[in-house]
């Protein structure tokens, strides 16, 4: 990731728990990962953490919070904008899956609600169409879209042109929409049927959260219930759900649950996965 005046050492806030994914690439580029909360309104910060550790990167998923579901409210956006501006900081906004919101109105991203953003807006094609596309793209600040350039014309020297042509017209013949709105509506659907399949089929105490965007919802699961052991035991039997622990950096008890997949699970399949969980969980008490 190409950031004007980036030093080794400096620090980059990240959501915790967040994308392993983009913690590794960070702490790669020599910068100090600072882990920052995350709750039911997205990423908290405090004047404190301003204070003590302020970033020069922070990295965010506004949109779709992974990997808790969260949207990261208007109050928050604005104030982490207008504090970067203050602190010379800048924002990765990582809006992975944002096209899949399946309730309310879509959201605005963060690059565009006030002019001069100090925002690189970054998404990607492995969502909407298939991971192995290796297609993504990245909206810069105007004024940093000349001095950017050798870089990023270095990283990509000239490869996918003609998957890149190809998803051009795609999307200039509207078929990219309609492909969208189909899609929405598949995974909406699933994403209901997962949430009534929690509630009648998955015994232990738990709680629910996300689902207003993506493919994934995010049970939270009690102490005595824990995830890591539970989810190499379901992979024993061909289920992959993913636990909620390892994306946590702080390591924090509270974040103790299972990231459950249905962009490629049909809906017959919820039940009896389910079924099969809560005799897991009570194998583990």
């Amino acid at each position: 990731m190409y950031v004007p005046g980036h030093r080794p050492g400096d620090t980059v806030w990240v959501e915790d728990p967040g994308y392993r994914g983009a913690q590794t690439a960070l702490t790669g580029g020599d910068l100090i990962v600072v882990p920052v909360p995350v709750d039911a309104e997205g990423l908290r910060t405090s004047a404190s953490d301003w204070k003590d550790r302020p970033p020069r990167l922070v990295c965010t998923t506004p949109a779709h919070q992974y990997p808790t579901g969260a949207v990261l409210t208007a109050s928050r956006r604005l104030d982490l904008i207008e504090k970067c501006r203050l602190h010379g900081a800048w924002i990765i906004e990582d809006d992975y899956d944002s096209e899949f919101r399946h309730s309310g109105e879509p959201l605005a991203c963060m690059q565009g609600l006030t002019p001069g953003a100090p925002v690189f807006y970054v998404g990607t094609f492995s969502k909407t169409l298939f991971p192995s596309l290796r297609l993504g793209f990245l909206v810069l600040p105007e004024p940093l879209v000349d001095r950017a350039a050798p870089v990023v014309d270095e990283l990509l020297r000239g490869g996918h042109r003609h998957e890149q042509l190809a998803l051009a017209h795609f999307m200039e013949s509207g078929q990219y929409s309609r492909h969208l709105s189909r899609m929405r509506r598949l995974y909406r659907r699933r994403r209901d049927a997962l949430r009534t399949a929690l509630a009648e089929h998955l015994d232990a105490p738990h709680t629910v959260t996300g689902g207003d965007s993506g493919m994934h919802l995010t049970v939270q699961l009690p102490p005595d219930a824990p995830d890591q052991p539970l989810a190499r035991a379901a992979r024993r039997h061909r289920m992959a759900p993913r636990p909620l622990s390892q994306h946590s950096l702080l390591l924090d008890t509270t974040h103790n649950g299972l990231l459950l997949g249905y962009g490629n699970t049909p809906e017959s399949a919820f039940a009896p996965g389910l079924r099969q969980l809560s005799d897991l969980i009570r194998d583990l008490a």
